[in-house]
């Protein structure tokens, strides 16, 4: 599968403030997807607009999840 489009897996902690989750896919992703978490925080993207290093969450509670972006 890995072969057939270009996505990343991250491991990171979002807290309640806008968090940076650094990425290497050299391009602007398009979707992230939430495949594991912690705790029962709701995660969504932050005010800052992704870009090819970064992009930018926020949780209603502080929680640990495995992003898939693409």
């Amino acid at each position: 599968m890995a072969g057939n489009f270009n996505h990343q897996e991250i491991d990171v902690a979002v807290g309640t403030s806008e968090t940076t989750v650094a990425h290497t896919l050299g391009r602007t992703p398009v979707e992230a997807f939430i495949v594991n978490r912690s705790s029962s925080g709701v995660v969504f993207r932050g005010a800052t607009a992704w870009n090819g290093s970064n992009i930018f969450l926020q949780a209603s509670a502080s929680v640990t999840v495995t992003i898939l972006l693409f």
